[in-house]
């Protein structure tokens, strides 16, 4: 059986980027040439899904947040249905539940990136796969947060905007208003 050889085409890197590469795929065992070349695979793949690699590294910061902060992936009809099921007995409970684990995750947001409120519209879309509209502005010293999504049920809507309430807490923002209608959420906050 005969090989062929495959063709190689030159790329200059700075030489700082250089010794990054090199320390990473130490670590890793591997050649600098497979290091990347898997970087550069993995760097096509993103692209042809119709991300960038910017888009990539927000991604990973919000999942490893979420995993540091103990965060799960649930199927939606089973969140629901706890939901209601804790509805039923204790409203009052769930939403300060929802809400003081918003505050935990704003405080970790908070410590974890430059812009903690740019990192929230990352974190709810990473998070949050039942939303179809996710929106965070700054207009002067107001943060306008707005989520829509058509499966969120009217108490389902409550409790997200309570965790929502938690994290801008915890990035030290108070509600300034609160609009709610089922599926759809609009909140206000000063900083």
């Amino acid at each position: 059986m005969v090989q062929q050889r495959k063709d190689k085409k030159l790329v200059y890197v700075t030489s700082d980027l250089l010794e990054e590469i090199t320390k990473a795929s130490k670590s890793r065992g591997e050649t600098i040439t497979k290091f990347v070349e898997e970087a550069l695979s993995q760097a096509v793949k993103v692209s042809t899904a119709g991300y960038d690699l910017k888009q990539l590294g927000q991604f990973f910061e919000v999942l490893y947040a979420q995993r540091i902060l103990g965060g799960v992936f649930v199927p939606l009809d089973v969140l629901n249905f706890l939901t209601n099921v804790a509805l039923k007995e204790k409203k009052a409970s769930l939403a300060d539940v929802w809400f003081e684990s918003g505050k935990w995750h704003g405080k970790y947001l908070k410590e974890r990136f430059d812009d903690p409120v740019k990192s929230l519209k990352t974190f709810l879309e990473v998070s949050r796969w039942d939303l179809s509209e996710i929106e965070v502005k700054r207009f002067g010293a107001i943060t306008r947060v707005r989520c829509v999504s058509a499966v969120l049920s009217e108490e389902a809507t409550q409790m997200l905007a309570r965790f929502i309430e938690g994290i801008m807490q915890g990035f030290d923002y108070k509600l300034q208003k609160c609009d709610l209608l089922k599926g759809m959420i609009v909140l206000e906050f000063v900083n």
